[in-house]
């Protein structure tokens, strides 16, 4: 018995959607335009227009950066699913004077602030993460670990 390819279609769009939404870890630059902080005043919110699957909308969201990274005892921020944070109530130690790279001198993707380590009178220690590693576009939301942005507007392509 033949199957035609009309009768396989609907399993073959079902499992090429379910590849497409699988959790990705990283990459999101691939596939987000403008990708900024501080859209709404906190330099931990992640704000991008990324993508759709398919390319059909481009979604604007935003991902609160205190639900993928923490920081350290010496100040050193680290990914962590719904970790500490960088400057929120649950952080200890928290960050300040948070910027993400220009594009010349820095990626883009690279996001850096001082954090206040543990140590009693520590000074502030510069530090870094490539977000691009841990940050991904899932059908044009932001995301970490299991932690989705928040949609803010969407329009076709």
């Amino acid at each position: 018995m033949q199957i035609s390819i009309v009768s396989r279609l609907p399993v073959l769009l079902a499992a090429s959607a379910s590849a497409t939404l699988e959790k990705r870890v990283g990459g999101y630059d691939a596939s987000c335009g403008e990708v900024r902080l501080d859209d709404n005043g906190n330099p931990q919110d992640l704000t991008g227009d990324c993508d759709s699957i398919g390319g059909f909308y481009t979604r604007k969201t935003r991902l609160d950066l205190n639900l993928c990274y923490s920081v350290d005892g010496d100040g050193h921020m680290f990914a962590q699913d719904a970790g500490h944070g960088l400057n929120n109530t649950n952080t200890s130690w928290p960050c300040e004077k948070c910027f993400n790279g220009n594009g010349y001198e820095v990626p883009t993707t690279y996001y850096a602030c001082d954090c206040t380590p543990y140590a009693e009178g520590g000074v502030f220690t510069h530090s870094g993460v490539d977000l691009n590693a841990l940050i991904s576009n899932v059908d044009g939301y932001l995301t970490c670990f299991n932690h989705t942005a928040v949609f803010l507007s969407e329009y076709s392509n």
